[in-house]
């Protein structure tokens, strides 16, 4: 079973270069080193082009939920509020792949 954490960023368009090259230059390996996770991915919506994800793989539920919990998630929500100035909406959630063919 793969467990993902997923972040979404409703993203309004007046910020959405700045926060795409963000995102790709410090904020999505800063985020995968400081959670221990096996990966780190992100994209952006088709159908809403303002709604970004990023997905953070871990090895069981038991780490992923541990991260929710943890200093290191405040940390790093208190750097995206820093440099965002809570003009960003976003949701976390944990996700199980329960079936790959």
């Amino acid at each position: 079973m793969r467990i993902f954490l997923v972040v979404k960023s409703l993203v309004p368009s007046h910020l959405k270069k700045d926060f795409d090259d963000w995102y790709e230059n410090e904020h999505l390996s800063e985020a995968k080193q400081s959670f221990g996770a096996i990966s780190a991915s992100r994209g952006w919506e088709v159908e809403n082009e303002d709604n970004h994800y990023a997905y953070y793989e871990f090895d069981n539920l038991k780490m992923a939920n541990e991260i929710l919990k943890s200093d290191v998630l405040k940390k790093m929500i208190n750097i995206y509020d820093k440099k965002w100035s809570n003009q960003i909406d976003r949701t976390r959630k944990i996700i199980t792949i329960t079936q790959e063919i």
